[in-house]
């Protein structure tokens, strides 16, 4: 027998099997993530188009501003009610820096001050992080030979189906922590599907895994949660396994893990005067919620008390919290329904846990990320079988979507914070995929009906969280912000500091 012939009689090994399924389905799901990433620049176009603007598109871009000039705090008319505010008026956004790094990739380009990069910045990370969780789909496609076309499929319902949808539908100032941070899990994942695919965790994937979680410890602190235990699994697992060969990469992603934790608390300490303060208080304080500080609502009202008396955290709304995030009725389509479930959830946690805000639009992950939710639930029914190489990130991603579950507010753009949970899930399901010929055209079946409800939501949503006026969203002009500020009692020498214009950066800046 020949040399050649001889080789091709030896069976492949499973991780490089699985590397060249991989990579033969790449080119089609290039043409898939290009076709996605365009409709997503449509929706954020249409977004842009609807009026009145979307609220605080130009926090960020103030933010960098305010950074380069040397300060930390922003005018307040740019952040408004959204701000926390020391005694003499000086506003702080209590959100993570992280959105900046689009800032600083766009700096040298454009004149930030003038035109909001949010849509862009949203859009860089919602198709960067579709892009990242699409790769793993492939990768644990090819590792557990699922057919090509119910690959492709699936390719094409992570697009269309999915949390980018959401977070391209609109652009206000709360998608840019989350859509980066749906950005970094979805690498987080990409880098544990390899792992698991291979059959071990690298030196260098141990690095990258350090260094996402910290970059999303300031974004969303939640998420990092998940991200900061998953990694310190994965370091501990691979240590036991091969100390030696991976020491180095160990070492280096604690590094990244405490060099993220340091700066997070640095930043506490420079924004609030304390490492441990990660934001303002309704009640009396040194820095206190511009919703309170501005007297925008009454005082001690049901949410500020539930707040006050409940906690921001209760792992008393879990339960509760997770049946509205995956069983609320459509809001825009079977309104009534909607209402009731409201009422029923008011009614069960109010009494318990204090009040408990639900934004619209509110619907259940099951109505509008069905086939995912139905590949989730078969997942985790096969986790013993097929999930030893992601028990460390399943209970890392189960922490972070329970601490998410219990905190005192439900709207949207949570629901992608839950979303590494389901993805993982769903990945496990896959073996079910291949071995069953049916099955596939049940999660077709599911997807069509799901996007159906997608596109209600999608249709809506950009007509929320904008600046209608006399609404806490509405804009403040420079003469309302200086009525506001001498009816609460500032400094009248304050006065034209805190309600400054916003910055434009100097042109050639």
């Amino acid at each position: 027998m020949s040399d050649a012939a001889l080789a091709r009689s030896v069976p492949e090994p499973e991780a490089t099997l699985a590397a060249r399924l991989a990579r033969r389905r790449i080119p089609l799901a290039i043409a898939i993530g290009l076709l996605g990433g365009s409709f997503y620049a449509l929706l954020l176009e249409r977004s842009l188009g609807v009026m009145p603007a979307a609220f605080g598109a130009d926090i960020y871009d103030q933010m960098w501003l305010a950074i380069l000039d040397g300060r930390l705090d922003l005018p307040a008319r740019v952040l408004r009610g959204e701000g926390h505010y020391a005694p003499d008026g000086t506003a702080y956004s209590y959100h993570g820096v992280a959105p900046l790094l689009t800032r600083a990739l766009f700096d040298p380009f454009v004149t930030i001050g003038t035109t909001s990069l949010a849509p862009v910045s949203i859009w860089v990370w919602a198709t960067l992080g579709t892009a990242f969780y699409h790769a793993a789909l492939l990768r644990m496609s090819g590792h557990w030979d699922v057919p090509e076309p119910t690959s492709t499929i699936l390719g094409i319902t992570l697009w269309l189906v999915g949390p980018g949808v959401i977070l391209t539908s609109n652009h206000p100032f709360y998608h840019e922590p989350v859509a980066l941070a749906y950005a970094l899990t979805g690498a987080f994942v990409l880098i544990s599907a390899h792992a698991a695919s291979r059959g071990r965790m690298t030196a260098l994937a141990l690095i990258g895994l350090g260094a996402l979680a910290a970059i999303a410890l300031h974004a969303r602190p939640n998420v990092a949660v998940g991200l900061y235990a998953g990694t310190v699994l994965a370091i501990a697992a691979a240590l036991w396994r091969a100390w030696l060969r991976v020491l180095p990469g160990a070492v280096l992603g604690l590094a990244m893990l405490g060099a993220g934790a340091a700066g997070y608390l640095a930043l506490n300490d420079a924004r609030f005067g304390s490492a441990t303060a990660v934001h303002g208080s309704f009640d009396e304080s040194e820095i206190r919620y511009g919703i309170a500080f501005w007297e925008m609502e009454s005082a001690n009202n049901a949410r500020q008390l539930g707040f006050i008396e409940h906690g921001r955290f209760n792992a008393g709304r879990i339960l509760p919290n997770g049946a509205m995030y995956l069983f609320a009725p459509p809001q825009f389509i079977v309104t009534a329904t909607s209402d009731h479930a409201a009422a029923l959830h008011r009614s069960y946690t109010e009494p318990r846990v204090g009040f408990i805000r639900l934004e619209a639009p509110r619907i259940g992950m099951l109505f509008y990320l069905t086939p995912w939710i139905v590949l989730a639930g078969i997942g985790l029914w096969g986790v013993r079988r097929h999930g030893a190489a992601f028990t460390g990130l399943l209970l890392a991603l189960g922490g972070s979507a329970l601490l998410t579950l219990s905190y005192a507010t439900i709207t949207l753009r949570y629901h992608v914070d839950l979303w590494p949970l389901v993805f993982v899930l769903a990945l496990l399901a896959l073996p079910s995929l291949a071995r069953t010929r049916t099955l596939p055209y049940g999660i077709a079946f599911t997807g069509f009906f799901a996007l159906g409800v997608m596109a209600n939501t999608a249709l809506y949503y950009p007509h929320l969280l904008r600046v209608y006026p006399e609404t806490g969203f509405a804009e403040w002009s420079e003469a309302e912000c200086q009525a506001r500020a001498s009816e609460i009692g500032l400094p009248a020498a304050r006065i034209g500091y805190v309600c400054r214009d916003a910055m434009v950066e100097p042109t050639g800046g």
